[in-house]
């Protein structure tokens, strides 16, 4: 139901005060500040949000003030769903944030991440002044004026010696759910124009990119799954009741699997263990690293039984028989060895698949972490399209985000694939950035373009990428290392400076990842609910004040350097309010009624809902080749068909190593970067080793044993949980515990083992096509530790690799 307004303020906003905040728009003081409103990051303030401001009268009984609480409608940033949410507001800071029922596409729905964004704001840990790091490592507190002095005459003097080519910037998950440190990133490194950008997309996303690019022609055309309308959905490596949907946002996903099965539809999930999705459907187990076999085989079986239209899709496909040459030698004997899965399984799946009157086809982590990781996404997608479930209500839809960034990166010429390649390892460019595995060699490798001077931002890629070591190992070398952290972390420990930026409802903006890939297109863009705490500041306002210093601004057009010699910073709102306003759903300045602009939208507060769901039948008008066909027989496809059948068969391929590692998504884990908040570490919260029960006897271990975990690249000591919702042959782990270093006590208290130790980060052992890390289906063996020889109850052996 609505939120009440009674003291006639603003709807966004309800107030308990007897006199009502200042209108949006204005300034605390006085007046308008037109810069604050078009969103400008000027030098001549603090870049401090406008969050309204209250009269708190006096208590006419004990003449004390009566607390001011104000309520406001906003969203979670925390993951890609950005589920609505409502914030209580008691004297300037957040009391606390329940879900939002209006909300289109959460409808009163937000996980227990959401509901600690006050114990995240409030952290006493958190980074709130900009920290210098002393020579013997400790850090200490300094001005923002000191802290910019010293960064940009160092990064200069690197600059001036080494070029900008050795300047490289790292850009963190965190900062694709903030719009303006999205677009500073990413224009920045476009700008500085050396090959140097690296991004958590090299993790687990630019196989998405890299299909994207050469079937559709853009990195940003995603289709996604239309669980809502489907009659079948196959979900590979996905676990969206606790991810909420990642590269698809699919708002009550719960709900909506749940009415599939009700109605008499099928749920598949394919996946190394039981998941609480698998819960819910049908539940195929599958060996870890297993996806491109088995979408091969269903691809093959397809065309062998003729279950393919061939010459329905040529208007609007180029390249089916293409594929059907590509699958035609797949043996289904291997492909189940690989796999796991029967063959009778397999064939049963795909004549499913294609006799269903809808499907979709849905994969995501469990998928993008192998070495085939981006033939993995293009078999996906190749299904959805001979199948006929391409751009149909039911299958896989083409989204329709109300910011156009497929047309915003075109018309700044940042999208495409393997433009250039990467100077150490050959890798090809991926949207305009290098991969994360790469970056321990570019630091360490003699030669022009090697990075000398790194800007991290909300990245804690020393510990995130595969084989971390080799990065904690290099970030010492560069001559200047600044992080933009609201931590001091496993990685930025060793940093020169830790530069706090603001946080999750701090600072305006819209769910720019989220709307991406909606479901349930709606529009929602919200104004900050408190002020940043301490001294921190937006990471746009802090990643622009940098690079100004050496002539650079976040634009990657000739000449745009000059700007860098002009007070303030370029205004990523009002950029993005127009790149809005001329998109498919905005007011087009006032000629399309109804249409949207973000000053209606930060007045009203609340998600606006402009569709009932995506269109179908839009493909010609969403792919981006000239022929407006989707493109399938790229050469690269081939050529990753070939390094999979040419590869030892899985079994053999790792003497020694019999099981297969995979990981496990954690409800109230966010990558790294949650394990601090009291909220999400409670009830004894502890890392476990989740083995099956035939896996278990074999070796003599029992429930709570510590096992050494030990791969061809490393080893850790961990707890073992037994369960049969592993499959047998696989062992599973949630990434990216067992914090060493930092000032984060909590996260360090919590222990537990860090799964990247056991992999590895060489260039032949990636996915070539998009330089994708391989984290999944890595070969290790398990042996008990005794009692009195235990590291620990989890923890990471040192000195192993």
């Amino acid at each position: 139901m609505p939120v009440p307004h009674p003291s006639g303020g603003p709807s966004g906003v309800t107030t308990t005060t007897l006199i009502p905040p200042i209108g949006r728009g204005s300034h605390p003081r006085g007046g308008t500040d037109a810069a604050a409103r078009h969103g400008w990051l000027s030098l001549d303030n603090s870049n401090r949000p406008r969050v309204p401001a209250h009269h708190v009268p006096p208590s006419p009984e004990l003449g004390d003030p009566v607390p001011a609480t104000t309520q406001h409608h906003s969203w979670c940033g925390i993951c890609e769903a950005g589920c609505g949410l409502i914030a209580t507001v008691t004297d300037g800071r957040l009391a606390s944030v329940r879900p939002d029922p209006e909300h289109p596409a959460s409808q009163g729905f937000l996980c227990s991440k959401g509901m600690a964004i006050p114990a995240l704001l409030d952290d006493p840990d958190r980074v709130t002044r900009p920290m210098r790091r002393r020579p013997d490592g400790t850090f200490e507190p300094v001005g923002w004026d000191e802290a910019m002095d010293d960064i940009g005459a160092r990064l200069q003097a690197v600059v001036d010696r080494h070029g900008k080519e050795s300047v490289g910037i790292v850009m963190g998950n965190p900062s694709v759910q903030n719009y303006a440190s999205f677009l500073a990133g990413l224009l920045l490194g476009a700008a500085l124009d050396n090959r140097n950008l690296y991004t958590a997309a090299s993790v687990d996303i630019n196989n998405y990119y890299v299909v994207n690019e050469l079937l559709y022609g853009h990195n940003l055309t995603t289709p996604i799954p239309d669980f809502v309308r489907t009659d079948f959905a196959l979900v590979l490596g996905a676990n969206p009741l606790v991810s909420h949907g990642s590269m698809a946002t699919l708002g009550r996903v719960r709900d909506h699997l749940a009415e599939l099965v009700d109605r008499g539809g099928r749920l598949v999930v394919v996946d190394p263990r039981r998941t609480e999705t698998a819960r819910l459907g049908e539940h195929v187990g599958i060996r870890p690293g297993g996806d491109p076999w088995f979408l091969a085989a269903l691809l093959h079986v397809l065309f062998r039984d003729g279950l393919v239209d061939t010459a329905a899709g040529e208007r609007t496909v180029r390249g089916v028989g293409f594929v059907a040459d590509l699958v035609a030698d797949v043996d289904l004997d291997r492909a189940a060895a690989e796999s796991g899965i029967p063959v009778a399984t397999l064939e049963e799946l795909a004549h499913a698949l294609a006799g269903a009157r809808s499907a979709t086809v849905y994969g995501r982590c469990g998928a993008s972490l192998g070495r085939f990781s981006t033939l993995t996404k293009y078999f996906l997608d190749v299904l959805a399209v001979v199948t006929g479930n391409m751009d149909r209500l039911g299958g896989m839809l083409f989204p329709d985000p109300y910011l156009d960034a497929e047309l915003l990166t075109k018309v700044l010429g940042l999208h495409g694939y393997d433009r250039w390649r990467t100077r150490v390892d050959d890798f090809p460019e991926v949207l305009g950035m290098s991969p994360l595995a790469s970056l321990a060699r570019e630091i360490t490798t003699p030669g022009t373009g090697q990075v000398r001077a790194l800007v991290s931002l909300a990245s804690n890629f020393g510990w995130t990428s595969a084989n971390p070591q080799a990065l904690q190992d290099a970030l010492p070398q560069l001559d200047l290392f600044v992080s933009l952290d609201p931590y001091i972390t496993g990685t930025n420990h060793c940093a020169d400076y830790v530069l706090p930026p603001s946080m999750i409802l701090e600072r305006e903006g819209f769910p720019v990842f989220a709307q991406l890939h909606a479901s349930v297109p709606n529009a929602h863009w919200s104004e900050a609910v408190v002020a940043p705490r301490g001294e921190a500041r937006n990471d746009a306002w802090i990643m622009s004040e940098i690079f100004r210093r050496i002539g650079v601004v976040p634009l990657p057009l000739p000449g745009a350097g000059l700007l860098s010699k002009l007070p303030g910073h370029l205004p990523f709102a009002l950029i993005s309010d127009l790149a809005m306003r001329v998109g498919r759903h905005g007011d087009l300045f006032g000629l399309r009624r109804g249409g949207l602009r973000r000053r209606d939208l930060v007045a009203d507060g609340r998600a606006r809902r402009y569709a009932e769901h995506p269109p179908a039948g839009v493909l010609r008008s969403r792919v981006h080749h000239r022929d407006r066909r989707i493109h399938l027989d790229h050469p690269v496809f081939a050529t990753e068909m070939a390094r999979l059948v040419g590869s030892p068969a899985d079994a053999g391929a790792h003497d020694g190593f019999p099981l297969r590692l995979f990981t496990i998504r954690e409800l109230r884990s966010q990558n790294s970067w949650l394990h601090n908040v009291a909220d999400l570490m409670s009830a004894g919260r502890t890392l476990r080793l989740r083995v099956h029960p035939d896996d278990a006897r074999s070796r003599g271990l029992a429930a709570a044993d510590t096992v050494r975990v030990t791969s061809p690249w490393g080893a850790i000591e961990v707890t073992v949980e037994i369960t049969d919702e592993v499959m047998a042959g696989s062992v599973g782990m949630p990434a990216h515990w067992g914090h060493r270093a930092g000032s984060w006590r909590r996260a360090r208290r919590g222990g537990g083992a860090h799964y990247n130790d056991l992999t590895p980060d060489a260039a032949d052992q990636v996915d070539r096509a998009s330089g994708n890390a391989w984290l999944n289906g890595i070969p290790v063996e398990l042996a008990r530790v005794p009692a009195d020889t235990a590291t620990g109850p989890a923890t990471a052996l040192q000195g192993v690799r």
